[in-house]
């Protein structure tokens, strides 16, 4: 039997429902299910998964553990993805909420934000902040492709909006 382990924050309570992780912090909740191959427990303040040893079942075990990290630094920390608007161009602007770009043409752009994310905008920069990362990142990569410029020669014409920086 291949089993791993990741020690719990005091600060963060975990509850275990069949195969469903519920991960709560002082920034919110966070929930998901996993797949039936692995057995999920609590001991203490650690969560183990454990499985049977294959190669894919190990790797499924890796995976589990690696998203409940990502759960607990979610719930404690948050995520914050920052981004630069890049143009010389085609001059962007950038409307809050639902992403609409502007990027000199006749029609708007929108990039779709998944999930419960929260977007800061400034002069030239976006912030995109969640307790999600896969919310966080999914959201900023929609951002970035809604901006790439078609038909045109990439490497002169590179205006777009670009993340620069990830933060836990």
């Amino acid at each position: 039997i291949y089993e791993q382990r990741i020690e719990i924050p005091s600060e963060c309570q975990v509850s275990l429902d069949e195969k469903t992780v519920t991960v709560n912090g002082p920034k919110g909740s966070l929930s998901r299910a996993f797949p039936p191959q692995t057995k999920i427990k609590m001991e203490g303040n650690e969560l183990i998964a454990t499985t049977h040893i294959n190669r894919r079942s190990k790797a499924l075990v890796g995976t589990v553990i690696a998203h409940v990290r990502n759960m607990v630094v979610g719930v404690q920390h948050g995520y914050e993805y920052e981004m630069k608007i890049v143009y010389s161009h085609f001059p962007i602007t950038v409307e809050d909420k639902t992403v609409i770009i502007k990027i000199g043409e006749r029609g708007v752009r929108k990039a779709r934000l998944i999930g419960d994310v929260e977007v800061r905008t400034t002069e030239d920069e976006v912030f995109i902040s969640g307790i999600n990362i896969e919310d966080v990142s999914q959201s900023a990569a929609n951002i970035q492709q809604a901006c790439k410029i078609r038909d045109k020669d990439r490497r002169v014409f590179l205006d777009g909006i670009y993340v620069i920086r990830k933060r836990k």
